[in-house]
């Protein structure tokens, strides 16, 4: 009797478990690179005014720079972005003013955005929390993505704009957060704008 090229008592062939071996690898790489595209893809930019709205419900500090911090309440990327606004926080030593505002879209119900994001948003000292209902905050500025962070001098003028992490989801040294910290404590950074790594707001 013949056997099987491809199987002998059950055991699959070398030929067999190669290419079983060589198709997984595969899927592995192009899985990871399908990750790594989407940790390092931006969110889509928009030009935004050079001045603080004048029709914003948000106040704007007359004695020091304000910076405004957009979450979408359930953006895992977000709590990267919240860590490091406190480490921001921490080198500024209260020369700013801070407004993380938290998008909801309409027709959700109320407190839907009372997750742990906004609970983390809440215990960092010495931030004002607020709740932009439908997302009309978050168009009078010109953001889309969650993270983005704006930052503004007590004239109004729009000092930085963009994003402080260096990817999506991940902590560390990156140039969003130097630049902010930057114009606070010198007045002046190297970089105004950097890209928003988080998912969209509406």
């Amino acid at each position: 009797m013949k056997l099987s090229s491809k199987a002998v008592g059950g055991v699959q062939s070398p030929a067999f478990l190669l290419v079983a071996g060589i198709l997984w690898v595969c899927s592995l790489v192009a899985g990871f690179s399908i990750l790594a595209r989407e940790e390092f893809t931006p969110v889509k930019s928009t030009q935004q005014k050079p001045d603080f709205p004048a029709n914003s419900t948000i106040r704007l500090a007359q004695d020091k720079p304000t910076l405004l911090l957009f979450v979408h309440p359930l953006c895992p990327c977000t709590r990267a972005t919240l860590h490091e606004l406190e480490d921001l926080l921490t080198s500024v030593q209260n020369k700013v003013a801070v407004d993380i505002v938290f998008t909801i879209p309409d027709g959700l119900p109320s407190g839907w955005e009372k997750e742990d994001l906004y609970k983390s948003a809440m215990a960092i000292p010495g931030v004002h929390v607020l709740v932009d209902q439908g997302g009309r905050e978050a168009q009078r500025f010109g953001v889309r993505g969650s993270g983005h962070t704006l930052l503004y001098s007590s004239s109004g003028q729009l000092l930085f704009s963009g994003g402080i992490t260096g990817s999506r989801g991940h902590e560390g040294d990156n140039a969003g957060q130097s630049a902010v910290i930057s114009f606070i404590l010198h007045g002046h950074a190297l970089v105004s704008r950097t890209p928003v790594f988080g998912c969209s707001l509406l």
